[in-house]
């Protein structure tokens, strides 16, 4: 039996997660030596093709970027923490609802600052942290009743 015989009676016999494992390929009618050898033909992209899978989708200056951090951050703080016992978490709890309540307009990275500059509603955002923290309150509660 030759080489190319036994290769091909063999992966034949490989069951494969999926039949569509080689793309752009009929996986009926293809045989898997040809399958297998598709893996390793060149892809043709012209050069705008290939830089573009590197290219942010979305560009943020890096004061956008730490905004966007301090925001994400605040958050978490927020939900994570919004039960805690331990002085050290219900601290970092406390410091983020009073940035997230804060209305100041004075200072750069204030809630409302941050929210306008990435370009979300501060309100409808409070709001909705707020309305997640009594919920979470009152589940707890219903809990700890029970």
């Amino acid at each position: 039996m030759s080489t190319n015989n036994k290769v091909s009676s063999r992966l034949k016999r490989v069951k494969l997660h999926s039949p569509f494992w080689v793309k752009g390929l009929d996986p009926n009618g293809t045989p898997y030596d040809d399958k297998v050898l598709a893996m390793f033909q060149a892809d043709t992209l012209i050069p705008e093709q290939f830089q573009t899978t590197y290219k942010r989708r979305a560009h943020l200056s890096p004061e956008k970027k730490l905004m966007l951090a301090m925001l994400q951050d605040a958050v978490i703080c927020f939900q994570e923490y919004v039960r805690a016992q331990d002085k050290r978490r219900h601290g970092l709890f406390q410091e983020a609802e009073e940035w997230i309540l804060s209305q100041d307009l004075h200072y750069f990275f204030s809630f409302e600052n941050v929210c306008a500059s990435l370009g979300f509603e501060a309100s409808y955002l409070r709001q909705g942290l707020l309305r997640w923290k009594a919920a979470t309150l009152a589940l707890g509660a219903r809990v700890r009743a029970s």
